[in-house]
C-alpha cells in the first residue's frame, strides 16, 4: 500500500506538471540541438577535409626552384619521401591583355599527388588537348572542345611554338578550394583561369610537389604539423639550395588556409555561445525545479510521514528532470545533426567543400547533453534536499506571507503618486517577491542577450561580406535564441500562474471579469519582461564586445542602431505571445479546488 502511494504520487505529479514537463523537454531540445549542432561544425569540416586530403594525396610542400631541378635533387626527393609521394612539374602565371591565367605542365597520366577529379570530358590524348579548372565565381568557365589560344611568348617557347589548344576535359584540383578569386604570383593580380598541359617526358621540371608519408600528421594545422613543416623547409633549403621562402606549404594555399580559418572562427563562436546557452538553460532548470518542489510541500510531508527517506522522496523529482533531459536530448540529436549539415552546406557557396560524410558524430552531443543532465540533476537534488530535510509539521505549516513593507518605488513620490491603483498593486507584487523577480528578470536578460548577439553577428557578417557560412551561423543563432527566449518566457509565465491559482480564484470570486484577472497577472509578467529586456541591452553590448574580440572579427560599432531596438522588442513580443497562449489557463482556473489549497 505504501509503495502504491509513492507510485501514485509520482504519476499525479507528472500529470499535474505535464505542461511544465513538456516545456522543459522543448528547452532541452533547443539547447542540445543548438549546442551539439554548432559545436560539431568545426570538427566535421576538419574531419571531412582530412579524408579529402588523404584521398587526393594533397601536397604538404611545393618547391619552386626558380630553375630546372637537377637530377640529383630530384633523386634526393624521391629517396627521401618515396616515389608515390613526389610529383615533378612546372607552373607559372601569365597575363594576356586583362586576363591572368595559370599554366601547369604535368604528367597527367600519372597523378600521384594533388589528384584531380575529372568533372567532364576525358584526359588529353594529343599534345594540342588540355584540361581546364572547373569554373566558379573566381574562375572562368570553358566548354568541352573549346579553343584556347595562348599567345604569351615565354610560354610559346616552352611549348615549342604551340599557341592553339582544345579543351578535352574539365577538372577539379584539390589545390583550388575557394570559389572566389585565387591570388596570382603576379603582384596585385588574381588568376582568371587555370590550364593543365600534359607532357609525359618534359625536361622542364622546375617544381616539386611533396606529400608527407604520414597522412595523419596534418590534423588540421596542428602544432606538431606546423613544427614538422618548418623543420622540412629548413632541411630542404639546405639540401636543395632553394630559399626557404620558395618552399610553400598548405599555410600558403589561399583556399585551404582560408577554409581552416573560417572553421576556427565557427569553433570559437561555438565555444562562447554554447557556454551562454548552457547558463541560460541551467538557470531556467533551477527556477523551474525550485518552484515545482516548493509547490509539492504537502506531498513531501505526506511521504515523510509514511516513512520514505529523503533520498527516495527526491527520486521522483530527479526522475522528472532526468526524463525531460533524456527525451529532449533524443529529439535534440537529429536537430543538431541537421544544424551541422546546414552550416556545413553554407560553406559550399564560398568553397569547393569535401563531400559531407554522413553518419552520426556524437562527441559534442554526448558532451552537451551530459553537462545539461549533470547540472540539472545537481540543481534539482540540492534544491530539493534543503526542503525535504524539514519535518512534516514544518512542511504542512503554511509559509508566512510576505510582509507588506514598502517597495523602493514608494520612496519616489514623483513616480509612485502618478501610478494608478492597479499599477501600484502590480509593482508591489513584482518587487515584493524578490526571488521570483530576480529569477524571471535574469532569465529574460540572458534570452535578450542571445537574440541581440545573433542580430549583431548578422549585421557584421553582412557589412564585412564575410560569406554565407557565418551568415547562416548568425541566422541559426537568432532562430535558436528566439525559440529559447520564447520557451523561457512561456515557462516562467506558466509557473507564475500555477503558483497563484488561489489568488486568481479569489479575484474571480470577488467579481473580477476575465480581462481584469488576466490583466492583473499578465501586467506583472510584462513589467518583468520589459525590465529584463532593457537590462539586456548593456549586457549584450559588453557580451558582443567580448565575442568580437575573442574571434577577432567585427565590432560593436558595426551593429545597426535599429538592432538595439529590435532585440528588446522581440523579447517583449515573445512575452505577449506567451500570455496569449496562457490566457485560457487563467480563465479556466477551478475556483473551488484552488480555494481549498492551504497557502
Amino acid at each position: 500500500m505504501v509503495r502504491g502511494v509513492y507510485f501514485l504520487s509520482t504519476l499525479r505529479m507528472f500529470k499535474k506538471q505535464l505542461t511544465r514537463f513538456l516545456t522543459l523537454v522543448a528547452i532541452i531540445i533547443v539547447s542540445v540541438g543548438f549546442m551539439s549542432g554548432l559545436g560539431e561544425v568545426e570538427e566535421k569540416i576538419n574531419n571531412n577535409f582530412h579524408k579529402y586530403y588523404v584521398s587526393q594525396n594533397i601536397s604538404d610542400l611545393t618547391i619552386k626552384s626558380g630553375g630546372i631541378l637537377s637530377a640529383s635533387n630530384k633523386q634526393y626527393l624521391l629517396d627521401t619521401f618515396g616515389e608515390e609521394n613526389v610529383m615533378f612539374g612546372f607552373y607559372n602565371d601569365y597575363q594576356i591583355d586583362d586576363s591572368v591565367f595559370r599554366v601547369y605542365i604535368l604528367n597527367l597520366d600519372v597523378m600521384k599527388v594533388n589528384k584531380f577529379k575529372l568533372v567532364r570530358g576525358i584526359l588529353p590524348t594529343v599534345d594540342q588537348e588540355i584540361l581546364v579548372e572547373e569554373g566558379s565565381k573566381g574562375m572562368k568557365s570553358f566548354d568541352l572542345r573549346q579553343e584556347v589560344e595562348l599567345n604569351d611568348p615565354q610560354l610559346q617557347a616552352i611549348l615549342g611554338g604551340n599557341t592553339k589548344f582544345y579543351v578535352s576535359g574539365i577538372v577539379k584540383s584539390p589545390m583550388f578550394l575557394i570559389k572566389d578569386k585565387e591570388p596570382s604570383i603576379i603582384s596585385g593580380k588574381d588568376v582568371d583561369y587555370c590550364i593543365y598541359i600534359n607532357r609525359t617526358n618534359s625536361l622542364l621540371t622546375t617544381d616539386a610537389y611533396i606529400a608527407l608519408e604520414n597522412r595523419d600528421l596534418f590534423n588540421s594545422f596542428s602544432k606538431d604539423y606546423e613544427k614538422k613543416i618548418e623543420e622540412l623547409k629548413t632541411s630542404l633549403s639546405e639540401k636543395l639550395g632553394v630559399s626557404k621562402e620558395a618552399i610553400l606549404s598548405l599555410y600558403e594555399n589561399y583556399g585551404i588556409f582560408s577554409l581552416h580559418a573560417y572553421a576556427e572562427k565557427v569553433g570559437d563562436i561555438a565555444i562562447i555561445f554554447v557556454i551562454f546557452f548552457l547558463l541560460v538553460t541551467s538557470l531556467v532548470v533551477f527556477s523551474t525545479m525550485t518552484r515545482l518542489i516548493d509547490e509539492e510541500r504537502g506531498q513531501i510531508a505526506c511521504l515523510k510521514t509514511l516513512g520514505y527517506t529523503n533520498t527516495k522522496i527526491l527520486g521522483k523529482y530527479l526522475l522528472f528532470m532526468l526524463l525531460s533531459c533524456v527525451i529532449g536530448g533524443a529529439i535534440g540529436l537529429p536537430v543538431g545533426i541537421a544544424l551541422t549539415y546546414l552550416i556545413y552546406a553554407s560553406f559550399d557557396t564560398q568553397y569547393f567543400m569535401p563531400q559531407f560524410v554522413s553518419g552520426i558524430s556524437i562527441t559534442y552531443f554526448v558532451l552537451t547533453l551530459g553537462i545539461i543532465i549533470l547540472a540539472s540533476l545537481l540543481v534539482t537534488y540540492f534544491t530539493g534536499l534543503k526542503l525535504v530535510r524539514n519535518k512534516p509539521a514544518t512542511l504542512l505549516t503554511p509559509k508566512a506571507p510576505k510582509s507588506g513593507k514598502k517597495v523602493f518605488l514608494e520612496h519616489i513620490p514623483f513616480v509612485w503618486n502618478r501610478l494608478s491603483f492597479k499599477y501600484k498593486s502590480s509593482f508591489r507584487n513584482v518587487l515584493l517577491f524578490k526571488s521570483r523577480f530576480f529569477m524571471t528578470v535574469i532569465s529574460i536578460i540572458g534570452s535578450t542577450v542571445l537574440v541581440l548577439s545573433g542580430l549583431g553577428l548578422l549585421d557584421n557578417t553582412i557589412k564585412l561580406s564575410a560569406g554565407s557560412a557565418l551568415i547562416m551561423l548568425a541566422v541559426a543563432l537568432i532562430i535558436f535564441a528566439g525559440i529559447l527566449s520564447a520557451l523561457v518566457i512561456y515557462n516562467l509565465a506558466n509557473i507564475n500562474i500555477s503558483e497563484r491559482s488561489r489568488e486568481i480564484s479569489t479575484l474571480m470570486v470577488l467579481g473580477y471579469n476575465n480581462s481584469e484577472v488576466t490583466g492583473y497577472i499578465f501586467r506583472e509578467i510584462y513589467i518583468m519582461s520589459i525590465i529584463g529586456a532593457l537590462l539586456g541591452i548593456p549586457l549584450a553590448f559588453w557580451f558582443m564586445s567580448f565575442v568580437f574580440g575573442f574571434i577577432d572579427f567585427g565590432t560593436v560599432g558595426d551593429v545597426n542602431w535599429f538592432t538595439w531596438i529590435v532585440g528588446p522588442i522581440a523579447t517583449i513580443f515573445f512575452t505577449f505571445i506567451s500570455t496569449l497562449l496562457l490566457r485560457k489557463k487563467i480563465t479556466k482556473t477551478d475556483m473551488n479546488a484552488s480555494l481549498k489549497i492551504v497557502d
